[in-house]
C-alpha cells in the first residue's frame, strides 16, 4: 500500500484557482483536502475490504447446516505418491484409498446396510486407519483420539438438522496413516472433485483442496510419535462458493490487477470529457452499487446456485469499472488544491495518502468482523455504506471547500450519467458471458494451452521477447541524452513489477495460509482472531513507518547520503524475502507437525514478522515509482510512460494472483522446485531465493543503474 503505487493518475493537473476554494485553513492547508482525505479513505476502504474476503469466500466449502434436507455425499481420496525418474514431474500416483463421507441433514439416520465405504485402487503400500474420540484415554495413548479397528468400513455419517449449526456436534473425523515400509512415502489427501462444479462439505486438515502429508516408515517412529493424522471435518459457520485454490487466486489476481490497468481508460475519460468532480461521483456511485450487487447475492438460494454467483461476479465487475474512474481523480484534484511550486503540495500528498492506509486498515476490522460474525455478505455490504457515506460528505460540503475543482473542460460533461450507464452495461455483459461460460471457456482454452509443457515455455518467453523488443524500440526513438533514462525506467519497472508479484500474496496464498494453518487464538480473551485482521497490519505500519523513513531519507539527504533508488530497490527487495523467511519456516513446521501427527499450527506471530519486514521493503521500494518517472522521463513521453507503469501494476497484480495458484500443484509435487523442504514450504521459499537473488543483483549493479538517470532524479 506504497504512496507512489497507489497515487498514481494520467489525468492532467489544472493549476488551481486558489482564491475561489481556500475557504479555511487546517494544519496549514485547505479544508479541501481534509474533504478528498475522507472520500478517499472510503473508496480504500471499499477496495481493501474486498481484497481481504475475496479468497477467503470463494474457496470456503458449502456450511452444512445452511442444506436443504437430505443426504449429500463427497468421497475422501489419498493418493499415495512416488517418484518416477524421467516422469515429466518426477512423481506419479501409486495407489489411491477411497472413503465415502456423507452428510444428513435433518434425515434419519442412515441405514448402515445402504452404504458403503472403503475401496482401493493400485498396489497401496500406506494403511489408512480410522480413529474415534474417547473421554478417557488409554494409558500410553496419546491425544483424546485412538485407532478404532472396528470403524474400518463402517459407514462415515454426519448429522444434523437444518438452520441448526450447534446440532452438528460430532463433525469431525480423524484418520491415522501407517507406512510398514522401509521408505518415506508422500500422501496427497483431498475431497474429490470429480466434475469442475462438485460440491464438496469437508476440509481436509483445514484445506478445502489438497493436503500434502509426508509418512516415514513406522519403524523410524521416535518414542512418543505418533503417526501422520488427517483431520476431515464440516463447516458450521457460512457458506462460501466452494471454489478451487487456483481459480480463486487466478479472479483475485484479475481483480487486484485490473484495479490499476482500468484507471488509465478513467483518467482520460476524466480529463478529456467529464472532468475530475464528476468521474469520482461517477466512480463512487459506480463502487457502492457493486457492493450492494454483492450483498444481494447472498440472499436465499443465491448463496448456493450459478446465478448467485454470476451477480456476485457482475457486482465485482462494477467495483472494478468505478475504480476505473475513481482511482485517478482524488489525487488530481488534491494537486488542484495548490498553485504550481506552493511548498506545501509535497506535505499535503503525504496527508492525502494517510487517507489511503487509513481506508485500508478499518476496512478489514469492519468487513472481517461483519463476514465472520454474520455471513460473508454482511461484509461486502458494509463497504457500500461507507461509500456512499463518503459521497454524501463530499457532496454536501464541496461548494463550501471545493469550488471551481475538478471542472470538466470548456463545453463539456454533461456525459458524466451515459459513463455511469456504460460502467453498468459493460459489467452485465461480462456477468453474463460468465453465467453462459464463455468466460469459464475461454479461461479453459488458456489453461489447456499452458498444459502443453513446450507452450508453457513457449509463450511466456515470445510475449517477453514483445516486451523486451518493444522497450528497446521505445528507447532508440528518444534523443540521443534522454535513452539511458528511458532505459532506466524500464529497469525499475520490471524490478517494481517483481517486488509486487511477491508483495501480493498477502491478499492470496499467505492470507489462505493464515487461515488454515495460523493459530489465530487468544487464549486468555477466549476469541479467535478474524483472518481479514491481519490485513490491516501492513497499513497500520505504513501509516507509522512512512514519517519515520520519509525524516530517515531527508536526514541522510542533508548530510549526502541518502542511497540511490536502485539501492532503495535493491533493499525493499531483500527485505521482502527476509519477510518471507518466515512464513516459510512456519510452513516447514506445520508441514512436520502434520507428518509426526501433533496437527500443530504456527503462531501469529510469524504472520506479523512476515507483514512487517514486507512493509520495511514497500517502504524502501516506494520512492521508486511514479515519482521517478517524473523526475527523469522525458516531456513529451512523460504521460505515456505513467500509462506503461500503470500496465505494470497491471502485469504484477495478475501475475501475484497467478503464482498463487501453484501452491497445490508445488505442495503435491504437480510442479517440480529445485527444492523440497515439504508442504506449502516450498512455495514460500520461491519468494525467498527470487527476491533476495533480484536485491543482490540490484545492488550489484546500481552504481551502472544510477549512471542510467545521468542525475535527473536527484
Amino acid at each position: 500500500m506504497s504512496t507512489d503505487h497507489e497515487s498514481t493518475s494520467p489525468t492532467s493537473d489544472r493549476p488551481a484557482m486558489h482564491g475561489q476554494f481556500n475557504r479555511g485553513q487546517f494544519l496549514g492547508h485547505p479544508m479541501g483536502l481534509f474533504l478528498l482525505f475522507l472520500v478517499e479513505m472510503w473508496e480504500r476502504f471499499s477496495y481493501y475490504g474486498m481484497r481481504g474476503l475475496l479468497v477467503l469466500y470463494l474457496t470456503t466449502v458449502f456450511a452444512v447446516h445452511q442444506l436443504k434436507p437430505g443426504v449429500y455425499s463427497n468421497e475422501l481420496t489419498f493418493t499415495e505418491i512416488k517418484q518416477v525418474d524421467g516422469s515429466a514431474n518426477g512423481v506419479e500416483p501409486h495407489a489411491t484409498h477411497t472413503r465415502t463421507l456423507h452428510v444428513a441433514v435433518g434425515q434419519p439416520r442412515i441405514d448402515p446396510a445402504t452404504v458403503s465405504d472403503g475401496r482401493v485402487t493400485g498396489e497401496p503400500l500406506l494403511e489408512v486407519r480410522r480413529m474415534r474420540r474417547v473421554d478417557s484415554v488409554p494409558e500410553g495413548e496419546p491425544g483424546d483420539w485412538v485407532v478404532d479397528e472396528s470403524l474400518a468400513g463402517a459407514p462415515i455419517v454426519i448429522e444434523g438438522e437444518a438452520g441448526k449449526a450447534d446440532s452438528f456436534r460430532n463433525r469431525e473425523i480423524r484418520f491415522e496413516l501407517h507406512n510398514p515400509t522401509d521408505q518415506p512415502l508422500k500422501c496427497n489427501v483431498e475431497i474429490a472433485r470429480p466434475e469442475k462444479d462438485t460440491r464438496t462439505y469437508f476440509t481436509v486438515n483445514n484445506n478445502p483442496g489438497l493436503s500434502s502429508v509426508d509418512v516415514k516408515p513406522d519403524s523410524q517412529l521416535k518414542e512418543g510419535e505418533r503417526a501422520p493424522v488427517v483431520i476431515v471435518a464440516t463447516n458450521t459457520d457460512d457458506s462460501g462458493r466452494n471454489w478451487k485454490d487456483d481459480i480463486a487466486s487466478t479472479l483475485y489476481g484479475w481483480y487486484t490487477g485490473l484495479a490499476y490497468l482500468v484507471p488509465i481508460l478513467g483518467g482520460i475519460i476524466a480529463d478529456k470529457m467529464i472532468g475530475t468532480h464528476r468521474s469520482m461521483v461517477v466512480g463512487a456511485l459506480t463502487i457502492a452499487a457493486g457492493h450492494i450487487v454483492l450483498s444481494i447475492s447472498g440472499l436465499g438460494d443465491l448463496a448456493s446456485n450459478h446465478t448467485g454467483m454470476s451477480l456476485f461476479v457482475f457486482g465485482l465487475v462494477l467495483i472494478v469499472m468505478g475504480t476505473g474512474h475513481f482511482k485517478p481523480c482524488v489525487s488530481v484534484m488534491v494537486g488542484q488544491l495548490y498553485e504550481h511550486g506552493d511548498p506545501r503540495r509535497d506535505g499535503a500528498f503525504t496527508i492525502f495518502y494517510m487517507g489511503i492506509n487509513l481506508g485500508a486498515f478499518l476496512c478489514n476490522f469492519v468487513c472481517g468482523w461483519l463476514a465472520y460474525a454474520y455471513g460473508w455478505h454482511w461484509g461486502f455490504g458494509a463497504a457500500a455504506v461507507g461509500m456512499l457515506a463518503g459521497l454524501a460528505l463530499y457532496m454536501a460540503c464541496r461548494p463550501m471547500f471545493l469550488k471551481g475543482i475538478g471542472e470538466p473542460p470548456d463545453g463539456k460533461g454533461k456525459s458524466a450519467p451515459m459513463f455511469l450507464i456504460a460502467s453498468a452495461a459493460v459489467s452485465a455483459v461480462f456477468a453474463l458471458a460468465f453465467h453462459v461460460g464463455i468466460i469459464g471457456g475461454l479461461w479453459s482454452s488458456v489453461v489447456k494451452v499452458f498444459d502443453n509443457q513446450t507452450a508453457a515455455w513457449l509463450v511466456p518467453a515470445a510475449m517477453l521477447g514483445v516486451i523486451i523488443a518493444f522497450c528497446v524500440w521505445f528507447v532508440a526513438i528518444n534523443a540521443r541524452e534522454d535513452r539511458a533514462p528511458v532505459a532506466s525506467i524500464f529497469l525499475f519497472m520490471f524490478f517494481n513489477a517483481f517486488f509486487w508479484i511477491a508483495f501480493e500474496q498477502a491478499g492470496s496464498s499467505i492470507n489462505l495460509f493464515t487461515d488454515r494453518y495460523v493459530d489465530r487464538t487468544i487464549d486468555f480473551l477466549d476469541f479467535e482472531v478474524p483472518t481479514p485482521w491481519f490485513q490491516s497490519v501492513n497499513p497500520a505500519l505504513i501509516i507509522i513507518g512512512a514519517p519515520l523513513f520519509a525524516a530517515i531519507w531527508g536526514f541522510l539527504g542533508r548530510r549526502h547520503k541518502n542511497p540511490s533508488q536502485p539501492v532503495k530497490i535493491a533493499l525493499g527487495l531483500l527485505f521482502l524475502g527476509l519477510g518471507y523467511v518466515f512464513i516459510f519456516l512456519a510452513a516447514k513446521g506445520v508441514n512436520q507437525s502434520l507428518a509426526s501427527g501433533n496437527v500443530v499450527q504456527a503462531g501469529m506471530l510469524v504472520i506479523f514478522a512476515t507483514y512487517f519486514w514486507h512493509t520495511v521493503g514497500e517502504l524502501c521500494l516506494s520512492p521508486t515509482g511514479l515519482s521517478y518517472v517524473t523526475k527523469v522521463a522525458p516531456i513529451r513521453f512523460m504521460s505515456l510512460l505513467m500509462g506503461i507503469w500503470f500496465v505494470s501494476s497491471f502485469i504484477a497484480n495478475l501475475g501475484g494472483g497467478l503464482m498463487a495458484g501453484q501452491v497445490e500443484n508445488i505442495e503435491s509435487g504437480a510442479l517440480k522446485l529445485p527444492w523440497s523442504f515439504g508442504g506449502q514450504s516450498d512455495f514460500f521459499f520461491l519468494f525467498v531465493a527470487t527476491s533476495v537473488a533480484a536485491g543482490l543483483l540490484v545492488l550489484v549493479a546500481s552504481p551502472w543503474l544510477k549512471k542510467l538517470s545521468r542525475g535527473r532524479d536527484e
